[in-house]
């Protein structure tokens, strides 16, 4: 007679048991690396409270390189990835299109560290850059993220969008506002590298809040100075010492530099 194997019952499709028997490769992320230009040694045995500025790209560093580099920073360090390659650039205006990652270090309030990330870093390099930054500099006693509300659900009782310039602010337990920062409404996500200051800062019991404007894909003038008010109200000191420059010299740098990244942008190089 005629006679058929009988084959172990199965729940679901063979197909796809059979995939999930495959060997899993995993794939390691890459890790960021930092490059310092001058001794690293002061930052390892530094006893002075550090302040640290995070801008994330486009306006957020923007204003940062506008107020600041032309004249009050020292370029002390470079934070890299293998597969991030860098961009060369004409124009000192244009150094916001370089695709880099710099660490800076304020000439005169020797405290202040900025940061301008000027990559899309995925979300899951997030936390590991935050944690490399934090275990590079010793004593941190503050930490300012300027972001973008981008990859973030925003949430409003009002119906319609909400028009630029706007910012919002979202902060941990230990940071204390005293400077009318608006909050960012309870309901609302933040991802990437504001989320992940935030954590590593409140398991550390560092004061960190994050301010965020809205992502805009053609940049508006109003956008980048909403910064300014709350960077002021935070360290005044930064705009009231001898390199400060006068506002319609830093109003000067703000519109050459977002006429720069507009015209990248209407090229169709997207951010």
């Amino acid at each position: 007679m005629f006679a058929f194997e009988i084959q172990p019952v199965r729940s679901r499709n063979w197909e796809i048991e059979e995939e999930e028997d495959q060997e899993v490769v995993s794939i390691e992320i890459p890790k960021p690396i930092i490059t310092f230009n001058k001794d690293k040694s002061e930052f390892d045995n530094n006893d002075t409270p550090l302040n640290i500025i995070v801008s994330t790209k486009g306006s957020p560093s923007i204003f940062v390189k506008a107020c600041f580099e032309s004249n009050q920073f020292d370029d002390i360090a470079d934070i890299s990835y293998s597969d991030i390659k860098s961009l060369k650039t004409n124009v000192s205006t244009n150094s916001v299109l370089n695709n880099k990652c710099t660490v800076y270090r304020h000439k005169i309030e020797k405290s202040m560290i900025f940061i301008t990330v000027q990559y899309d870093l995925p979300s899951e390099r997030c936390f590991g850059f935050a944690e490399l930054v934090l275990n590079t500099f010793k004593n941190v006693s503050q930490v300012i993220v300027l972001d973008k509300l981008l990859n973030s659900h925003y949430l409003s009782h009002d119906y319609r969008h909400p028009i630029p310039p706007f910012t919002r602010a979202i902060f941990n337990s230990f940071f204390k506002n005293n400077y009318s920062l608006t909050p960012l409404e309870s309901s609302n996500i933040i991802e990437n590298l504001s989320a992940s200051f935030l954590t590593i800062c409140q398991v550390r019991n560092i004061p960190a809040c994050s301010v965020l404007s809205l992502y805009e894909s053609h940049l508006n003038l109003e956008s980048i100075q909403s910064f300014m008010p709350i960077v002021k109200s935070i360290y005044p000191q930064l705009f009231n010492n001898s390199l400060s420059l006068k506002q319609e010299d830093i109003t000067s740098q703000f519109k050459l530099m977002i006429n720069a990244l507009n015209k990248r942008n209407d090229k169709g190089m997207y951010m």
